[in-house]
């Protein structure tokens, strides 16, 4: 095995990122296309989603490799901004080249200023986004407590609002002929479960249901749930109204007569027949004790043998064989049973109810639609289908509405600054708990409009904020790290009006002009409240006259190429950029690659025959 070093310097790491960069811009922003991959199967896949772009990729340097695994990870967990990583990544690698050109000799180099970076993301900049985005956002939900992170109890949700953000996410991932039908059925599934998004999110697999050769329109949401397995034995027509259900993870029949056990017979114990007449009577009690409990189907994880079919079929049972574990575990939360592992211990509290139970034919697949009964303040169960005309355009919209809930989840969360850890660089960071108490969080469902508003707000607090914290600790003995990610952050939107300069120079200009008008209605504010402590004749109705709902109707209409209905998370934003920082301190953190290359051995005969010779 021979070893081949090398060592990565700035501009080596900036030019493989450049590579991401150069694929993922093809399809950024409003105007961007989509991709076509194709496989030497024959296989083809067009698509706009970032991550499925980048994975597609036959990456052999492991610094790229490095990246992408960056970008997997954070989408696995937000499910946004793949595309905006990248971009972003490659900005502050030019930005710290910019510095280290002009830096002198004793200034730190890009492993300094990756730390630093990290450092001011983790400690100060949910500070700078709450003083200065925060204050320009609308919020999904009036529920805006801080404290508040449990998303399954968020409620009254803005349904406009909620529409618009899935619209401004499913338009960088799917076709735009496909954003309504899929948007409206993502917002409406929500709906339906009480917009209980981490149990959505966990169950997922299960709450859905692929279908290719139809339309994406033929899409729906089904009431009950759909058990991903058909009937081994049907049930019975005359089973109407409320039916027992039983779920089993154990065979009925005793394990040797089960196909692939080996039994010895011998001696006198009566030989197969005996073995089989035991069988035959443990089947009869167990039909028994179902007849006597009412139960008229079973949903069996594992296969049954065609002796307890034929019972079953005997005493009106109807039998779902191999069904999916998550499927079954789903079917015990929502009837609120247990699966039986011992036939030994059935009791009436393990029998769940159904209301009905059908045959569901969807394409070529069978499978079992079934249902739940209503109850007073409890959620009714719906399970989504989503059709596709191609395998491939089904799992994109499959993808794209999992990777929407992953982003509601974090949109949901409230922004907070993080706390020391042992990834972090320092360990001494102290905090001062004034700011903790009124800047330190963001609330939850935060929500700013599309093109590049969020970015333009942001570059304009990090040009302020050495100003504003002069007094303060600094990461750095300089200001040039918040400059240096302000100036990164522009790279996203003059990514996004890169077809029209004067675009991007108007929606920056409305930016500013919505910071400005923010702070004077803020003096206003402050001007009316001190009158009114005078004694003067202020209109004391003033403070609630909802300026900052006219700054945000402002910035939410000030969006130029038909982004102007679209929003997007701040929290996802937030996350985003401390990924980006992460992954940006990891690479710049490697010195050395080795590349490896191994030889074949030759065999120890013929090598003994050469030194023979």
């Amino acid at each position: 095995m021979q070893m081949q070093p090398e060592c990565l310097r700035l501009d080596s790491v900036l030019q493989t990122v450049s590579v991401l960069e150069a694929v993922v811009q093809r399809s950024f922003g409003p105007d961007g296309g989509q991709v076509l991959f194709t496989r030497d199967t024959g296989q083809t896949l067009l698509t706009r989603h970032g991550t499925r772009i980048l994975t597609a990729l036959r990456l052999d340097h492991p610094l790229v490799r490095m990246v992408v695994e960056c970008v997997r990870k954070h989408s696995d967990v937000t499910g946004d901004g793949s595309k905006t990583f990248i971009l972003l990544l490659a900005s502050l690698l030019r930005e710290i080249r910019k510095h280290n050109g002009k830096a002198p000799k004793n200034v730190a180099g890009a492993k300094w200023l990756g730390e630093a970076l990290l450092a001011f993301g983790l400690d100060e900049l949910s500070n700078v986004i709450s003083v200065g985005v925060a204050s320009h956002a609308t919020y999904l939900s009036d529920t805006c407590n801080p404290t508040h992170t449990d998303t399954r109890t968020v409620v009254k949700t803005d349904t406009g609002t909620l529409r618009r953000l899935l619209g401004s996410f499913l338009h960088t991932r799917i076709s735009p002929t496909h954003v309504e039908v899929i948007s409206q059925l993502t917002c409406e599934l929500l709906c339906r479960w009480s917009f209980q998004g981490s149990f959505v999110n966990e169950h997922f697999p299960s709450l859905h249901t692929a279908v290719s050769g139809f339309p994406t329109g033929c899409s729906r949401l089904l009431e009950g749930q759909v058990i991903h397995a058909d009937f081994s034995t049907p049930l019975p027509v005359h089973n109407r109204g409320q039916i027992k259900a039983l779920t089993v993870t154990e065979h009925l029949e005793p394990s040797p007569l089960i196909g692939g056990a080996v039994l010895e017979l011998g001696g006198t114990s009566g030989g197969m027949e005996s073995v089989c007449a035991r069988s035959g009577q443990r089947l009869d009690s167990v039909c028994a004790v179902l007849h006597q409990l009412g139960v008229s189907l079973l949903l069996s994880s594992v296969t049954q043998s065609e002796a307890t079919l034929a019972a079953a079929r005997r005493n009106g049972v109807g039998v779902l064989e191999c069904v999916p574990e998550d499927d079954l575990s789903l079917f015990c939360l929502l009837s609120g049973s247990q699966p039986i592992t011992d036939w030994a211990t059935i009791r009436q509290e393990d029998v769940a109810t159904v209301t009905f139970c059908q045959s569901l034919v969807l394409g070529a697949r069978r499978f079992v639609h079934l249902g739940f009964p209503k109850a007073e303040g409890k959620v009714q169960p719906h399970s989504l289908v989503v059709c596709g005309l191609t395998e491939g355009q089904t799992e994109q919209s499959v993808d794209a509405i999992r990777d929407a809930l992953l982003m509601l989840h974090t949109a949901w969360q409230p922004t907070h600054r993080p706390t020391a850890t042992d990834e972090t660089p320092h360990t001494d960071r102290q905090t001062d708990a004034s700011t903790d108490t009124c800047t330190g969080q963001v609330g939850p469902g935060c929500v700013i409009s599309i093109g590049g508003t969020f970015e333009f707000l942001l570059h304009h607090a990090l040009q302020l904020f050495p100003h504003a914290n002069k007094h303060t600790r600094s990461h750095s003995d300089t200001p040039d790290v918040s400059r240096m990610l302000a100036e990164a952050l522009l790279s996203v939107p003059r990514r996004i009006y890169s077809h029209s300069s004067r675009q991007y120079l108007a929606a920056h200009s409305h930016a500013l002009s919505s910071i400005r008008s923010h702070f004077t209605s803020l003096n206003r504010l402050e001007t009316t409240a001190v009158l009114a402590a005078g004694g003067s004749n202020g209109v004391p109705g003033e403070a609630g006259s909802g300026s900052g709902s006219v700054v945000v109707k402002e910035v939410l209409d000030g969006c130029s190429s038909g982004c102007s209905l679209g929003v997007e998370s701040v929290s996802c934003k937030y996350q985003l950029i401390l990924a980006v920082l992460q992954c940006l301190r990891n690479i710049l953190c490697v010195d050395t690659v080795l590349h490896t290359a191994s030889h074949k051995i030759l065999p120890t005969s013929l090598t003994t025959d050469d030194d023979d010779s």
